[in-house]
């Protein structure tokens, strides 16, 4: 019959086996979610995450890099505000508004975390992920 001990320091390995593996767990997910984080916490600070337009309410998007594809250079981008809901058929021209088109980059940086099954972006902007519509962007006053 094995001593006490041996079965002692078995369990005190299993336990600091089980305390590593959910320590990194947690790491690797916080490394993961990282850029969300800080973006959340980016448009919370922000003074006017939200502005009303004549033609809709426009969202925040802050300044900053963002993921792109493996190979590809993470373009640093200005804050802008962009529609937050696609624009109607027979809206008026953009250009009239003071608004401009999107970048292809501000539309990727625009669209992160909308997914199929939630096709609402970390931004608040709406159907990102199904590539609705056209979309205008409005720079952001600088602080």
């Amino acid at each position: 019959m094995p001593t006490p001990t041996i079965e002692g320091r078995r369990l005190a390995l299993i336990l600091l086996g089980i305390t590593l593996a959910v320590s990194i767990g947690f790491a690797a997910f916080a490394l993961l979610n990282i850029d969300k984080i800080r973006t959340s916490v980016a448009v919370r600070r922000s003074e006017k995450p939200v502005l009303k337009t004549a033609s809709g309410e426009m969202v925040i998007v802050p300044a900053g890099e963002f993921q792109v594809p493996p190979g590809q250079a993470e373009p640093p981008l200005k804050a802008f505000y962009i529609d937050k809901r696609e624009a109607p058929a027979g809206a008026p021209a953009c250009e009239a508004q003071g608004k401009r088109r999107a970048t292809a980059e501000e539309l990727a940086k625009a669209a992160r975390g909308a997914t199929a099954e939630n096709d609402v972006s970390i931004y608040g902007v709406e159907g990102m992920a199904a590539g609705q519509g056209r979309r205008c962007a409005l720079d952001a006053p600088q602080p």
